[in-house]
């Protein structure tokens, strides 16, 4: 009797050791992904797993996932405050016929942050049996529905998607939500490169981009409700319809454009409905069928901005400021 005791002791010590040693693996602080790893591994440095999407479900909320190589990492939906580095290699996302990586964390007294980096991606739609260098994702970075506070996206190649590069489709409440872009490139993105929307009418979404490269796209950046994005030292170039814009009807919307370029573009900057506001300063509107669309929406020049070799040029701005 005694042996049989100690030995279920033992047993049960061993399945007690095996389960925190399992629960301690799902919820790891920091994780990481390998081409040569395998989702079946725990995601430590020394047994990476495979995929973004197998890494994620292995990580902590507010934890962090890293490449330690310029592998492929496969599409990922975020449901839960992360942060995912390509590293110095830049894992890759192919999306072929699907979105890049899905933002939608819902509201969660365990995750009051809902904060997303991502960071050194690249994020490519290319790919399909139509033949090599066909775009078949849909769209880059989608954030939807209960999409996130916070966002992050810092140094990534987003490029070759049909639907749009960056899309921030929000719905958030009062507090609303801040998205900072940065150090980006988003090219051959289709519909559009950046869009920002917030559904909800108690709160809003402001955008920073800075150093954000648009181009090869037939909107570049779309403003709509209750969305305010600031672009700064960044450039916005050949996109077929329109460079940058405020959609009309548009609900409490603004775009800043401060030391920014829009050029060889369809309308260089298309302004939006009653009480929308385009802010010009230090920026060049160069080569575009139009310069400045007309319209309800004001358009605001700060005096020290180039708009030159439009056709027509121009367009109604109202000057404000100083020289």
């Amino acid at each position: 009797m005694k042996t049989q005791s100690t030995t279920l002791k033992v047993l049960t010590c061993a399945i007690f050791i095996l389960t925190l040693s399992s629960f301690a693996q799902a919820q790891a602080t920091r994780t990481w992904v390998s081409g040569v790893g395998d989702d079946v591994n725990p995601c430590s440095r020394t047994a990476p797993c495979k995929t973004f999407a197998g890494a994620i479900s292995k990580t902590a909320i507010a934890g962090e996932i890293d490449a330690l190589d310029g592998g492929g990492f496969g599409t990922v939906t975020i449901t839960k405050s992360i942060t995912i580095d390509g590293a110095g290699g830049f894992g890759s996302v192919l999306a072929s016929g699907t979105n890049g990586v899905n933002i939608n964390i819902a509201a969660n007294a365990n995750d009051p942050q809902r904060r997303v980096t991502l960071r050194r991606l690249s994020i490519n739609g290319t790919g399909s049996t139509a033949g090599v260098g066909t775009s078949t994702g849909l769209k880059g970075v989608n954030v939807n529905t209960n999409g996130a506070a916070k966002i992050n996206i810092e140094n990534c190649y987003i490029q070759n998607f049909t639907t749009a590069g960056i899309d921030l489709a929000m719905n958030e409440g009062a507090t609303g939500a801040r998205v900072s872009i940065r150090d980006t490139n988003i090219t051959n993105t289709g519909t559009v490169g950046l869009q920002a929307n917030n559904a909800n009418a108690a709160g809003f979404v402001s955008v920073t981009a800075d150093n954000v490269r648009i181009e090869n796209c037939t909107s570049g950046v779309i403003v709509k409700d209750r969305s305010f994005v600031t672009m700064k030292d960044s450039l916005v170039h050949a996109c077929t319809t329109v460079g940058v814009s405020i959609q009309a009807p548009s609900n409490n919307a603004g775009l800043n454009l401060e030391r920014t370029v829009v050029f060889s573009t369809g309308t260089g900057v298309q302004r939006g409905g009653a009480g929308t506001v385009v802010d010009l300063a230090n920026s060049s509107i160069l080569n575009n069928s139009v310069a400045i669309s007309t319209g309800a929406g004001t358009v605001n020049t700060h005096q020290n901005n180039t708009i030159a070799n439009n056709t027509p040029g121009g367009g109604g701005t109202t000057p404000v400021g100083q020289q």
